[in-house]
């Protein structure tokens, strides 16, 4: 009986926890994807939404840390009540090796994974932002 009990309390708190913390899905107005027009002059708005990608020196085993920030040139995209980057995808030569759902002010718009280097040729990260729609960037190894 204390089991059962134990369990249906767990559940009822975790159901709380993500009504709490889940978003509002209808902000999500854009989800369409986007692109810089003029890849030698690009706006502040589209670096603001365009993920980085940082990668480290291998480590004993061989993986390398991949980080991803959204925005670039010091243009850091905001995490607010009503915008923000809601989903973060990183893909590795053209498999996803990463993903992160990020909530609105508690959250911003980054994702690290330790991603094995032998083979690696291509990165590219995918980050959506709920009013901007989804941008993307890629880099070669």
């Amino acid at each position: 009986m204390k089991r059962r009990m134990a369990l249906k309390l767990t559940a009822l708190l975790a159901l709380g926890a993500s009504s709490l913390f889940g978003y509002d899905k209808s902000k999500i107005v854009n989800k369409n994807r986007m692109r810089i027009k003029d890849k030698n002059n690009p706006t502040k708005g589209e670096l603001k939404h365009t993920p980085d990608i940082k990668v480290g020196k291998a480590d004993k085993k061989g993986y390398v840390l991949v980080e991803v920030t959204v925005g670039q040139e010091g243009i850091i995209h905001p995490s607010t009540k009503d915008h923000w980057i809601y989903n973060i995808k990183l893909y590795a030569n053209g498999n996803l090796v990463g993903s992160v759902d990020l909530e609105p002010e508690i959250s911003r718009g980054y994702l690290s994974a330790r991603v094995k280097k032998e083979g690696l040729k291509t990165l590219k990260a995918e980050a959506s932002c709920n009013l901007h729609g989804t941008w993307e960037h890629s880099i070669r190894v």
